[in-house]
């Protein structure tokens, strides 16, 4: 769904890369509004990233722990990862799923996709059901550091988010 203000999009004035990162550039460009009004934006530009619901042949779900350096802590979070640029989202998908739990999905749901940050970052996340698991491992990113999944049941997840112990948006 695509909702306007029933205002025009804003016009690109100027658009420069500030800083370019390992998974991300930092885009700095002038806007013009439809009345003439000009103000700046700040970007991060993202190639964009998957995120899986993995649920096991017992209906556990498999999550795992990141240390994620803004937030300063380990994370319980949902297998995730960054697409490679131009890589279609399934193919990112069956990859991730393989490094960060250890198991191919025999089966992948696409399930929608959201923008997670919009305020600043462009970044387009994409969400799959994987099902259907079978052993087989692909070697984690180089900085990365993933130990076993944690499986939990609907009902023990449940109450990890509501008592803060999963506190990770995706």
């Amino acid at each position: 769904m695509n909702h306007t203000s029933g205002h025009p999009i804003p016009e690109t004035v100027t658009s420069e890369i500030v800083l370019e990162a390992h998974t991300f550039n930092i885009e700095r460009s002038t806007i013009r509004f439809h009345d003439g009004h000009e103000t700046d934006r700040t970007v991060v530009r993202h190639p964009g990233a998957v995120a899986l619901i993995v649920i096991d042949h017992q209906q556990r779900w498999l999550l795992v722990s990141q240390y994620r350096h803004p937030t300063g802590h380990d994370l319980l979070e949902i297998p995730a990862g960054t697409r490679e640029p131009g890589e279609e989202p399934a193919t990112t998908a069956a990859r991730e799923v393989r490094e960060e739990t250890g198991y191919a999905a025999a089966s992948l749901t696409h399930l929608g996709a959201t923008w997670m940050a919009p305020g600043f970052c462009d970044e387009y996340i994409h969400y799959y059901l994987a099902t259907d698991l079978t052993e087989d491992p692909l070697p984690q990113d180089h900085d990365e550091y993933i130990g076993e999944p944690v499986r939990l049941t609907i009902e023990e997840l449940e109450t990890a988010i509501r008592s803060g112990e999963i506190n990770d948006a995706k």
